[in-house]
């Protein structure tokens, strides 16, 4: 029997009793109050027992509806609610199904949404590092990013003329929020007027920021979609102010260069052409012969030189720095100059600090430096003075002195005085030289050992070098003991 088909035996129950107190009345085996009664009670109790069924039913549904993972097998059978509730249970299935479905679907979407937001700052924080600066504006010329370095080429809204508007703009727009510097807003509307001529335009302009004015270049590229329509522009903005003076000074250093080689060879072609004409003597043929040979010597400290400067500032030349004491590496380029001195009766002095001098240097490379400005100080030091090596602790520094009494330098060239090829005027007769000992020294000082040095000087009494460069070791060495100070 099917769920319901209690119930409808119930209905034919009912309608037979019904039928049979009919029978009862018609055929007078009963008077008609008691067929009534009889009837009464017989539909009572029939509703009774219905309403008992339904109320069991119900229970039972409600019970299983609080705890769904008892399993109570033929409700669709046995109850009368079972139809409604397998449907009902059916389509809380399928909308279970549809649930964990949709969770995962947002769940892989949140990932997705995190992953590319990760992504996204990423990209911002990597342009904001850059120096250079980047503005990107969208179809409608609206600046929709700018990094830190772009804002010097904004203007905020709030110095902007009221109704800004740059007529150089295609159809007039407004740029919304902030507006770009005339030479970048001339540059934008450039390229986006004249996009099918080209995609990308550049321009160079002087720019002051802070009080200080220099050189930048602006690249403007249109960005388009797979279709060519132009979804925005990019304008990146590089200050090649730094740049511009490397190419002044490589234009310098060429025009140095080609002066300096020019002046010895000129003269070598000259002694060649006075000895090939034939007109010469032996003697005046050998007194020709030690100028070329002279002219020679100065080509060859030259191109030496220029070697040794280009081979250190592009790194072929390996920097190897070590834990060393300072006044070692002194007294080895004292040693080394103080054969030049005494040959010129020159007064040497050194005068070295008590204290162990601890530095991390490249031995040969520093040694180098102070050979060099030893070598200057007795080359540029008549005969019968004094040249004077010290050494000194200062604060977290280590400072060397050279220090003579020669010929000084005018004060109008104390400027100039580490620039390559440059040499004192006043002091060109006096020694030889290529100009470029002092460029060697300032770059070993400064770029090999992160330290400085200074120079004063005054004419014919003398000039005073100043290296200062870091102390300390990488490892820590013992103390070693005061060595007194020696004279040559």
């Amino acid at each position: 029997m099917k769920s319901y088909g209690k119930y409808w035996f119930l209905v034919l129950l009912l309608l037979v009793v019904s039928c049979a107190d009919n029978l009862l009345v018609t055929s007078q085996l009963a008077s008609p109050a008691m067929a009534f009664a009889i009837s009464l009670i017989a539909s009572l109790a029939g509703w009774a027992w219905l309403v008992k069924n339904i109320q069991k039913d119900r229970d039972q549904i409600t019970a299983y509806l609080r705890n769904p993972e008892l399993k109570r097998p033929g409700y669709q059978r046995k109850n009368f609610f079972g139809g409604v509730l397998a449907e009902a249970i059916q389509k809380i299935d399928e909308s279970d199904t549809e649930l964990v479905a949709t969770k995962q679907v947002k769940t892989m979407l949140k990932a997705r949404l995190n992953t590319l937001l990760k992504k996204e700052m990423l990209r911002e924080s990597a342009l904001e590092s850059l120096e250079t600066g980047i503005l990107v504006f969208d179809a409608q010329h609206v600046l929709e990013f700018s990094n830190t370095a772009a804002k010097a080429f904004l203007i905020p809204e709030t110095n902007q003329p009221e109704n800004y508007s740059d007529s150089s703009l295609s159809l007039n727009k407004t740029l919304i929020n902030e507006a770009v510097i005339p030479e970048l807003a001339k540059l934008l509307a450039k390229t986006i007027e004249r996009k099918d001529a080209t995609q990308r335009r550049r321009t160079e302009f002087d720019f002051t920021f802070n009080g200080v004015t220099s050189h930048y270049r602006a690249v403007a590229t249109n960005l388009c979609d797979e279709n060519q329509v132009i979804l925005g522009t990019v304008v990146v903005v590089e200050n090649i102010g730094e740049e511009n003076v490397e190419k002044t000074r490589h234009a310098e250093f060429v025009s140095s260069v080609a002066h300096e080689l020019k002046t010895p060879m000129s003269g070598i072609k000259a002694y060649v052409e006075m000895l090939n004409d034939g007109e010469c003597d032996s003697d005046e043929a050998h007194e020709l012969y030690g100028f070329i040979n002279d002219q020679i010597d100065r080509l060859t400290r030259l191109v030496n030189s220029m070697l040794n400067l280009a081979r250190i500032e592009s790194g072929v030349v390996e920097i190897k720095r070590h834990d060393y004491e300072l006044n070692d590496i002194l007294k080895t380029a004292a040693d080394v100059i103080s054969p030049n001195a005494t040959e010129k009766e020159i007064t040497f002095t050194t005068e070295l600090s008590d204290l162990y001098l601890p530095v991390h240097v490249d031995k040969d490379m520093l040694g180098q430096a102070i050979i060099n400005l030893l070598s200057n100080a007795v080359k540029y030091t008549p005969n019968g003075r004094e040249v004077r090596l010290r050494s000194r602790m200062e604060d977290t520094s280590a400072v060397i002195e050279v220090r003579d009494t020669g010929l000084g330098i005018p004060e109008n060239s104390l400027p100039h005085i580490f620039d390559r090829f440059y040499r004192v005027p006043e002091n060109n007769r006096s020694a030889a030289g290529t100009g470029l000992g002092l460029s060697l020294v300032h770059f070993i000082v400064t770029n090999v050992h992160n330290g400085s040095i200074a120079v004063q000087s005054q004419v014919n009494e003398g000039t005073c070098f100043t290296v200062t460069i870091p102390l300390g070791h990488n490892e820590k060495k013992r103390k070693r003991h005061a060595e007194p100070s020696t004279s040559v």
